[in-house]
């Protein structure tokens, strides 16, 4: 956890010089996260809309209604999501307009910048879906809790081992003698799908522990269904993770 922290904290402070410029690549990190929350709302709607609650009567028309406002927000979602994307890059060339770095450099820099971004962004999310895992249950949001901590762990020891060897490959260019493409992107695709892959066998565990808790009485239906998809979201955060992690240590390394 602690080189992730410098890691980023160092990047931060180096590819976004002013106070302002941080501000706003934090508040396009905290709005993805409230699109994360309001996904689980829309996850949390359509539960509802497959799952009536017991003892309620619910007419077609009432569903239907429910139905609409389900797609008008998914749909709502994906297009903030779209004009986030858009405004990141907005943001990325007023930060480094002006800026002396060689035409590679600043590609380099972009490169790090978009991998920081998204990789602060999947954090984050992670962070309000865990939170609204301890709201739907306390004992299985614990236990996702635990996992997150491991997965951190791992993703920490995956990056400070990549950093070490794209600092390698850029010594051996400096040397006339670079690697070859092959060896530079088997390195990178193999250590991030490695770290997916630990971290897919945590969210495995959670799966199972989500099935007994249920089975168990301790999860209603409808929040195991949430619960689900919020497992899975998460599952699809850390594969991103891993393989953004990896390619943010190649950009940072030929950054410098």
């Amino acid at each position: 956890m602690i080189t992730l922290v410098l890691q980023f904290r160092a990047a931060m402070a180096d590819l976004f010089r002013t106070r302002r410029d941080r501000f706003i690549v934090a508040g396009l990190v905290s709005f993805g996260a409230l699109v994360s929350a309001a996904e689980l709302l829309t996850a949390q709607l359509f539960s509802n809309i497959i799952i009536p609650d017991a003892g309620v009567a619910r007419t077609t028309n009432d569903t239907i209604v429910l139905a609409v406002v389900f797609l008008v927000v998914f749909g709502g979602l994906r297009v903030l999501n779209y004009g986030q994307s858009l405004y990141r890059v907005n943001v990325f060339e007023k930060a480094f307009h002006g800026n002396s770095a060689s035409r590679a450099g600043e590609s380099w820099r972009w490169a790090t910048a978009m991998e920081l971004t998204s990789i602060l962004t999947m954090g984050a999310r992670i962070v309000v879906i865990g939170a609204a895992l301890f709201f739907l249950s306390p004992l299985f949001g614990l236990a996702n809790l635990v996992i997150a901590l491991a997965v951190i762990q791992v993703f920490g020891f995956s990056l400070r081992r990549q950093f070490v060897t794209q600092q390698g490959f850029r010594d051996q260019q400096k040397a006339k003698d670079p690697a070859s493409s092959a060896d530079k992107v088997r390195a990178r695709i193999k250590a991030g799908e490695l770290a997916s892959l630990i971290a897919s066998i945590g969210v495995m565990i959670l799966m199972a522990a989500l099935i007994a808790l249920t089975v168990l009485g301790e999860v209603a239906a409808g929040a195991a269904l949430v619960s689900f998809l919020a497992v899975r979201m998460i599952g699809q955060m850390y594969s991103g993770i891993a393989s953004g992690l990896m390619r943010f240590a190649r950009a940072r390394v030929n950054s410098d």
